[in-house]
């Protein structure tokens, strides 16, 4: 099947959203990039299961997941399933830039010891925001076949935006 043209006429079943324009992906690529960055820092070592979950502008739902394992020592490395990280990251983007999504929110579920922890961010405004752990624990109650049956919510981690707060990723400038 041949891609679509912009002189083809729209078939009935494609979805049509904005598109916000070349600079604007790009600038919510680097904001993404820079949230990964300050994520995996805050959370530090050890395995994390990443859900998101958002409702485009035309209604339909879109929920992607992948499952990192940060390592510190002897250095800072990340290992993921490539095309489930891509997954992620596309929304992610998708989300941050904000023209084609109305509601959204990110959840991470760590391996801790004695029982898992998750915490959440809504993303809004261009960024993401914390969620209280009371919000995350009824997000997640519905799924808990998926989550250990004591998993604990915590409040999530301060993500500073770096367009406002002039804070760097740790790995320097987004996008390089």
């Amino acid at each position: 099947m041949s891609a679509p043209h912009c002189n083809q006429p729209d078939r009935p079943n494609r979805r049509t959203l904005p598109y916000p324009g070349d600079a604007a992906v790009e600038a919510a690529r680097r904001r993404a990039y820079a949230a990964f960055a300050l994520l995996f820092t805050v959370l530090g070592a050890g395995r994390h299961r990443l859900s998101y979950g958002g409702l485009d502008v035309d209604g339909c739902y879109v929920t992607t997941s992948a499952t990192v394992e940060v390592t510190t020592a002897p250095k800072w490395r990340l290992a993921t399933n490539p095309d489930e990280f891509a997954g992620m990251e596309a929304a992610l983007t998708v989300a941050l830039e904000g023209s084609c999504v109305s509601l959204a929110t990110l959840v991470v579920q760590s391996e801790k010891q004695p029982c898992p922890a998750v915490c959440g961010w809504r993303i809004e405004n261009g960024w993401l925001s914390g969620m209280d752990p009371g919000a995350v624990q009824a997000a997640v109650s519905p799924c808990a076949s998926g989550l250990s049956s004591n998993v604990r919510a915590y409040p999530a981690p301060f993500l500073p935006d770096p367009s406002v707060d002039g804070v760097q990723p740790p790995y320097g400038t987004a996008g390089q």
